[in-house]
């Protein structure tokens, strides 16, 4: 099971507090005071719920009051990726489980998540801190059982604890020698009241009888009784062996075998001991065979047969070894050459031309003139779209004015308008005066009625002309405002149309420009055309023609240099054959194979027929000195041919094969040896000896039938006898009423009920607590020495090996050092108690990971460790990263350079 995210809703310090892809090895990192305890203890609250208030453990309600709770999200677990969600609620907050499918369940399924684990148990082995690793010295085989108990199966904690009570409950009940346990109070009470009722019962001869005939019956019900329990033994004891039957069928065919078997004659250690002398043998040929060849080769130095040959071509010899090193050099260089040419002749293709300088000077001349082209029509063609964009937004602004202008006779006309009422502005104003004037004149001449007339009428008439001078001056002025308006859009307009002129021949000019780009194009065309024509490329010039032209390049470069190599090899060639020649001119007494071994032939040769007078002395002591050690060879190889032999004597076979079939055949009779000794082991003599009674298993079920047929027989009889003796103490009852012997026997009877009712329950009990203790053993007894012996190994990786050894000994933990002396935990430094607690907790934490695979929590439990003691830790828990999932809160940073940044949380 693996904690993938921590979401916390309020819980102590934290509020609205999210920690997400938590690794398989996560580290939390934080100051003191920064709430890693307080993670934890969230944690701790989420699988087990929140402490009560009757706990002494801190609840870590907020502060400020908020929701209290959150969730965590588990992977890997028996249901898959499942929340935990527990938020206030009840006295341990209400949980609420979401599964991957979309179900929601309740705390009921919480244990089918992680195990039936209980708090105390889960912080007792996977959670834990500094103090909870300084008690081992405390520890004693209880603690040990009661972890192992608590781990090995449901409610286990609470058997320990009944056990306790059992016991103490037995103890207050009856004690052998004591007086106020209750059962011993009701013992004497019992007895003093039964003399009294013996001493009444004695008055009455009937009911003497009857308690006769009562006894006799009581008597013959246990003898069924016991009958009955016997026939169930020896059933039991037939089921005992119809179970064993396979295994003594087994042991009694082995047994036969063995009976059949002789013993074996075959030495001890013998396959060993034939392969050793087999190997002695095979060493002491090996430098036999040396040896004869060293003397062989001593004998044929003593006969040299070409002196003659020597001495004769004693310099032309000299001089052939002397220059056999040039010669060894020149064909080096010859191969070496060979190669080159070969290397450069294998991909290269024949090209009618060299490669020269003004080649490359003309390619890089046309490379130029081809980008030279390319950004000159590039520039011209941008120019030109931003000249041509330019004369299309004129043109719109041109159509725009031309929208709102008059036309050319519409203007003149209305230019001649303006310019004929700026003249005369002040007419009608002066004819209306002059009027008026001539019409006082005359009234002041003639001064008659009809002067007056006139006078009143040219009156009129100048008021007349005075208004309507008046009226007409506004129209006038709008008429001006229009024309001068028109007058502002047609300069304008006259404006764009020179623009538009100058943009026209700036057009002009960059198609020019571009015309001469285009003849600039078609000069490097040709300059390319002329290039792939000189060079015989039999390809039109593409995009492409670079490569061609540098694949043209390489391809004659090639060719230059194999020819200049072929240059240099010619004279070695010629100096090789001139050293040829005259090797084989020189008869060599041999038929060598190559050049090397005429050489080789030549200069041993030489030199033998140069020292042979020196060496035969020398030759003839070392002869003499191989001799001596060939006869001590043969000598040994004697030696361990007679060993072979006396071995195969002893196996009483003729050969190594027959020796191998008789070893395979002695381990094939030991194996049966060891089984039949594990079978007996398997079965008790006792269980022999009555499963040699049956000659089938038939047999057994057979008799099985009859004990069955015979015990329903006695149950029928006892039924009978059950229902005489009720008829007997009803006429006993009947006797008994009345008077002082009806109250003896009332009482002794209370009593004697009181007693079998504290001895029944005296009795469960103790059959209670033999059960439970019984269960508890069989629990303990496969885990302890195994949680032991991983607890060792664990111990003697964390301390290098200085302690080798875990063990229970007067009923407390002890330790073992690499010198066999033994401590106790309290006599060991703080570090390696430390240690030891750790490599139980482990030890405990893979014995149960089978049913309970939770992750380990550790808030800063190896602060007393030094570096090296935490390099070994660390390296501990990243292999156990892949059993379980480990989350480890420290607030030191020496620890974070064990861990890589993607696996450090900081808080």
């Amino acid at each position: 099971m693996r904690i993938t995210s921590i979401d916390i809703v309020g819980y102590g310090k934290w509020s609205d507090a999210h920690f997400n892809h938590i690794s398989d090895f996560q580290v939390i990192f934080g100051e003191n005071e920064a709430g890693k305890s307080t993670i934890m203890a969230f944690i701790h609250s989420i699988l087990f719920g929140f402490p009560t208030r009757q706990q002494s453990i801190p609840r870590m309600e907020p502060k400020n009051g908020g929701p209290y709770g959150g969730r965590l999200t588990l992977e890997d677990t028996p249901m898959g990726k499942v929340i935990v969600e527990r938020l206030k609620g009840k006295a341990t907050g209400d949980v609420r489980i979401y599964y991957g499918d979309g179900q929601v369940a309740g705390e009921e399924k919480l244990t089918e998540i992680i195990g039936e684990i209980d708090r105390n148990t889960f912080e007792a082995i996977f959670s834990f801190d500094i103090h909870g690793l300084q008690n081992i010295h405390q520890w004693k085989k209880k603690e040990f059982e009661r972890y192992l108990l608590a781990t090995g199966t449901t409610g286990s904690d609470a058997l320990l604890k009944t056990a306790e009570i059992l016991q103490k409950k037995l103890e207050a009940l009856f004690k052998p020698s004591g007086r106020n346990p209750a059962i011993n109070q009701q013992l004497k009470k019992v007895k003093d009241s039964q003399l009294a009722f013996q001493e009444a019962k004695k008055q009455n001869a009937k009911y003497e009888l009857l308690l006769v005939g009562k006894e006799e019956e009581k008597a013959r019900q246990t003898e069924l009784q016991e009958e009955k329990t016997a026939i169930r033994v020896e059933l039991d004891t037939l089921n005992t062996l119809l179970e064993l039957w396979p295994i003594y069928q087994e042991w009694k065919a082995l047994s036969e075998k063995a009976v059949d078997l002789t013993e074996a004659t075959f030495p001890p250690d013998g396959i060993i001991r034939l392969e050793h002398l087999q190997l002695r043998e095979k060493e002491w040929q090996n430098q036999l065979i040396q040896l004869e060849e060293r003397q062989k080769n001593l004998i044929n130095k003593n006969n040299f047969e070409h002196t003659a040959f020597f001495a004769e071509n004693e310099a032309e010899i000299t001089y052939l070894i002397e220059t056999y090193g040039a010669y060894n050099e020149r064909e080096l260089q010859q191969n070496s050459l060979e190669k080159e040419i070969n290397y450069y002749q294998t991909d290269a293709i024949q090209t009618p031309m060299k490669w020269t300088k003004e080649l490359d000077q003309k390619v890089l001349r046309i490379k130029e003139l081809e980008q030279l082209n390319k950004q000159q029509q590039h520039d011209v063609q941008l120019e030109l779209k931003l000249t041509q964009e330019s004369e299309e937004k004129l043109q719109q602004k041109i159509d725009k004015i031309e929208t709102n202008m008059w036309d050319n006779k519409r203007f003149q006309q209305e230019k001649e308008k303006i310019n004929s009422k700026e003249k005369t502005p002040l007419t009608k104003p002066i004819v209306a005066v002059a009027i008026f004037l001539v019409a006082l004149v005359v009234l002041v001449i003639f001064q008659s009625i009809w002067s007056v007339a006139v006078v009143f009428i040219a009156a009129l008439i100048s008021v007349y002309l005075l208004v309507t001078s008046k009226t007409s001056t506004p129209n006038s002025n709008q008429q001006i405002l229009a024309f001068l308006e028109q007058q502002k859009i047609r300069q304008e307009w006259q404006q764009l149309l020179s623009e538009m002129d100058i943009i026209a021949s700036q057009i002009a000019q960059l198609e020019e420009r571009q015309s001469k780009i285009i003849k600039s194009q078609y000069d490097y065309q040709s300059e390319l055309n002329h290039l792939f024509d000189t060079l015989a490329i039999n390809e039109l010039p593409d995009e492409n023609w670079e490569a061609k032209v540098q694949t043209y390049k390489e391809h004659s470069e090639k060719n230059q240099l194999a020819a200049e190599l072929t240059l240099k090899l010619e004279p070695l060639a010629e100096k090789q054959h001139s050293y040829q020649l005259r090797l084989e001119k020189l008869a060599v007494p041999i038929e060598p194979t190559n050049i090397e071994e005429k050489i080789s032939f030549l200069r041993q040769g030489l030199l033998y027929y140069r020292n042979n007078l020196t060496e035969n002395a020398k030759l003839a002591e070392k002869m003499e000195q191989v001799t001596m050690q060939l006869n001590l060879v043969k000598q040994d190889l004697l030696l361990v041919k007679k060993e072979k032999a006396d071995l195969l004597e002893q196996a009483k076979v003729n050969n190594e094969d027959e020796f191998r079939v008789a070893a395979m055949r002695v381990k094939q009779e030991q194996q049966w040896r060891e089984r039949l000794i594990l079978l007996e082991a398997q079965l008790e003599p006792d269980k022999r000896l009555a499963l040699s009674q049956f000659s089938a298993q038939e047999v057994i079920k057979e008799k099985e039938l009859q004990l069955e047929e015979k015990l329903r027989k006695i149950e029928l009889e006892q039924e009978n006898i059950h229902a005489s003796l009720a008829a007997k103490n009803h006429e006993i009852a009947t006797l008994e009423e009345g008077g002082t012997f009806a109250a003896l026997m009332q009482d002794f009877y209370s009593e004697k009920s009181k007693l079998q009712q504290m001895t029944r329950e005296w009795t469960e009990t103790k059959l209670a607590l033999q059960i439970l203790q019984e269960t508890m053993r069989s629990l303990q007894e496969g885990k302890l020495p195994k949680t032991l012996a991983l607890a060792s190994d664990y111990f003697n990786h964390l301390t290098n090996g200085n302690y080798t050894k875990v063990y229970l000994q007067e009923n407390r933990i002890q330790v073992e050092s690499k010198e066999v002396i033994s401590f106790f935990p309290e006599e060991l430094s703080q570090a390696t108690k430390e240690q030891l607690y750790l490599a139980i907790r482990f030890a405990l934490i893979d014995v149960i990971h089978k049913d309970f695979p939770l992750p380990i929590i550790i808030d800063d439990g190896f602060v007393h460790f030094d570096s090296a003691r935490m390099v070994q830790m660390m390296q501990l828990l990243q292999r156990r990263k892949s059993t379980n999932q480990v989350i480890f809160f420290t607030c030191h940073q020496e620890t974070r350079k064990y861990f890589s940044s993607e696996d450090i949380r900081v808080l």
